[in-house]
């Protein structure tokens, strides 16, 4: 399977930047060292499957042989079911289609069409004044509130994007030894949905120091804020608890059958906040940072989304930031970030 050429994803803002991926296609085989050196933030391949299937899977066997030819030896079973499971489920794969940019747009399009004709219809009705009127208070009542629902659309995409990130959690944590960072995007090809699995190549060793020598200084000069920035990246998980129902002591004035009956209860849901970097050593709350921002990254790389850096720091390219500026200055830093404002 050979690499397919970086294309345009959804939500994709322009072309991949020629400097950071190298070449678009995947030499052939050849004994590592042969080949084109890496450079970190180079787009190694993308895998993808149709989203619309069932069931579905992620060609990783061919992933695999494709890495080893850039000569990175880590085998799919370390990573396999991390990235399935978190992307793959039915329930994971149709919340990634009811967000997709082309869901969305079509019911902004009906949405528009139902409130300009029961707008103008009821104008009509009640007499309001010549036809044209009526066409001009249809339209920009119309426009008015569909502009606020693609508001309300848009930011729920961010939220969309930021969940199925942190699926990545996982499968980025296994991955960071090997120096591949994965990352994941949707696009629509003709009426297909189809999700896109990205591994990126990048050595975070010089990230993970200066983040643990950042995250240090701010432990002596800004623990509050650090602890701020931490309580924010957490998630609510809900685990099942099932009541302890007190019967009689004597096991044998116990009831076979139950007196009244009926349909089996429920489980009681507990609900849990987790939190994503808990407190550690500096070196392994860096790690655990790479780890979840990892797939946010990747996913704004590929789709050319990364805020524009200050400088170069551990990429070869002045315009494009590595992981540890864009959590330095976006996450625990003042910086706006759309993943904490969720």
């Amino acid at each position: 399977m050979a690499c397919e050429p970086p294309t345009d994803p959804g939500g994709a803002a322009g072309p991949l930047p020629t400097s950071i991926l190298g070449c678009s296609t995947l030499p052939q085989r050849s004994p590592p060292g042969w080949g084109q050196e890496l450079h970190n933030g180079q787009v190694l391949t993308v895998v993808r499957t149709d989203n619309t299937c069932a069931p579905v899977s992620f060609d990783l066997g061919a992933v695999e042989e494709q890495l080893q030819a850039w000569g990175i030896q880590v085998p799919a079973e370390q990573y396999k079911n991390l990235a399935e499971s978190a992307l793959l489920e039915p329930q994971v794969r149709r919340y990634i289609i009811y967000n997709s940019r082309p869901v969305r747009l079509a019911f902004a399009v009906v949405f528009y069409v139902v409130v300009w004709a029961n707008i103008y219809s009821t104008s009509q009705m009640f007499a309001l004044g010549s036809p044209w009127a009526g066409v001009l208070l249809a339209t920009l009542t119309a426009v008015s509130l569909t502009l606020t629902l693609v508001l309300v659309f848009e930011r729920q995409q961010r939220k969309a994007n930021t969940n199925t990130d942190l699926r990545l959690t996982a499968a980025n944590e296994a991955l960071l030894r090997h120096h591949v960072l994965l990352g994941v995007t949707d696009t629509v090809e003709g009426c297909q949905s189809v999700i896109q699995l990205w591994f990126v190549y990048f050595d975070l060793e010089s990230c993970v120091q200066f983040l643990s020598d950042h995250i240090q200084e701010m432990k002596r000069s800004q623990e509050s804020v650090l602890r701020n920035k931490l309580s924010q990246l957490c998630v609510v998980m809900e685990t099942g608890v099932n009541p302890v129902v007190e019967g009689p002591e004597d096991l044998e004035d116990a009831p076979l059958l139950p007196s009244t009956p009926g349909p089996p209860e429920r489980s009681l849901m507990q609900t849990e906040l987790y939190q994503l970097v808990p407190e550690a050593e500096p070196e392994e709350m860096a790690r655990q940072l790479l780890a979840v921002f990892g797939g946010y990254y990747t996913r704004l790389l590929v789709t050319s989304q990364l805020p524009r850096p200050m400088g170069a720091r551990h990429t070869d390219s002045a315009q494009v930031p590595c992981p540890c500026q864009l959590i330095e200055v976006h996450i625990l830093g003042t910086g706006c970030c759309p993943f904490l404002a969720r």
